[in-house]
C-alpha cells in the first residue's frame, strides 16, 4: 500500500466504490481511507450505486467496476452521471480487450484503471479532483 495521504491542504474525498469482487471492493476501500480519502459507500450493483447517487449523499468521485452483475453496466452508470451533471467517475477493469477499452473511453471516465489496481495510479487520478 501506499503512504501517501490527500495532497497539502486538499481535503479528503468522498469517494462511491462500486466493484462486485468483495476482496477488491475492501482493498480500494482501503486504499483509499489510508490516503485520507473517505468512502461516501460501496456497491455492487449498477442498480445500487444508482441508489446511492440518488440518494443526496455527498459523493465528489465515483470508482466504477465496468462488469457488474445484473443487467446494468458500470458504463451504463457513467453515463447516467455524464448525463445528469454526476459527479467525475473512474473506471476499474479486468479486460484487455481494445473493443472494450474503447467504449470505456467514449464515456470521458477520469482514467481507466487495469486491476490489479496499482493503488499509486489511483491515488494520482484522485489528486486531479477538487472536493465539493
Amino acid at each position: 500500500m501506499s503512504d501517501h495521504g490527500a495532497e497539502p491542504g486538499q481535503a479528503g474525498l468522498k469517494v462511491l466504490v462500486v466493484e462486485d469482487e468483495f476482496l477488491i471492493a475492501d482493498y480500494l476501500v482501503a486504499v483509499l481511507e489510508d490516503a485520507g480519502h473517505s468512502v461516501a459507500g460501496t456497491a455492487a450493483t449498477a442498480e445500487e450505486a444508482l441508489a446511492i447517487l440518488g440518494s443526496g449523499r455527498a459523493i465528489d468521485v465515483v470508482s466504477l467496476d465496468v462488469k457488474l452483475p445484473g443487467a446494468l453496466t458500470g458504463i451504463d452508470v457513467a453515463e447516467r452521471l455524464r448525463a445528469g451533471s454526476g459527479p467525475p467517475f473512474l473506471f476499474v477493469t479486468g479486460s484487455g480487450d481494445p473493443a472494450f477499452r474503447a467504449r470505456c473511453e467514449a464515456a470521458r471516465p477520469l482514467a481507466i484503471l487495469q486491476k490489479p489496481i496499482d493503488p499509486d495510479v489511483l491515488l494520482r487520478v484522485l489528486a486531479r479532483v477538487r472536493p465539493g
